[in-house]
């Protein structure tokens, strides 16, 4: 018989740092008071996207990694989602007619 060595799997630092981004990318997209994506600025769109990116190529490596447990990585993939979930759902509620689209006056 082989000895082989059993891997405990837990969470490490990529799980729990994605977790934490993927959190601040949910506050920053779909909290009012703290939104800074979404509001005209170019800056807060800036840093949204980065968290964003950096969100889910954390949870993917969280994903990928063998010694990890996978369901914090997968919560926070889906946090980190949030600036293209926001978009999805804004185009459907666009297409269906449940928001108007938006009108710009030029003076």
């Amino acid at each position: 018989m082989e000895n082989e060595a059993c891997i405990q799997k837990r969470y490490g630092v990529i799980s729990f740092t994605s977790f934490i981004i993927g959190i601040i990318c949910f506050f920053t997209v779909f909290i009012t008071p703290i939104r800074i994506g979404n509001i005209g600025n170019l800056t807060g769109g800036y840093i949204t996207f980065f968290l964003t990116v950096a969100g889910i190529v954390l949870s993917v490596m969280g994903i990928l990694k063998k010694s990890e447990k996978k369901m914090i990585s997968i919560i926070s993939l889906v946090f980190s989602s949030s600036f293209f979930i926001f978009w999805v759902i804004i185009i459907t509620l666009l297409l269906t007619g449940e928001i108007e689209w938006p009108r710009r006056i030029i003076r």
